[in-house]
């Protein structure tokens, strides 16, 4: 999938923050203080949602895309109803 999105983003920027969500993941533990918690979850509440939202996106302009050009796609794996708006 080549396609970017309105706003210019594409299947890149949704690895980039997932990445860096992932590097996050090692800053959390049973351990860290509360004000550092706090911190944390104050960074990737937002970043999580925008996450969700870039691949949402980009799934509606995969499907939009696919009926544009014809192609069939499969209803994704384990996701009861097929993914957003089916």
């Amino acid at each position: 999938m080549s396609g970017r999105l309105s706003d210019g983003r594409d299947w890149r920027d949704l690895r980039e923050r997932l990445s860096d969500l992932g590097e996050l993941a090692g800053e959390l533990g049973p351990e860290m203080a509360w004000g550092r918690a706090r911190f944390l979850f104050a960074i990737v509440a937002p970043m999580a949602e925008d996450a969700a939202l870039l691949a949402r996106d980009l799934e509606s302009e995969l499907r939009a895309l696919a009926i544009e050009h014809g192609v069939p796609l499969p209803a994704p794996e384990g996701i009861e109803g097929g993914g957003s708006g089916e």
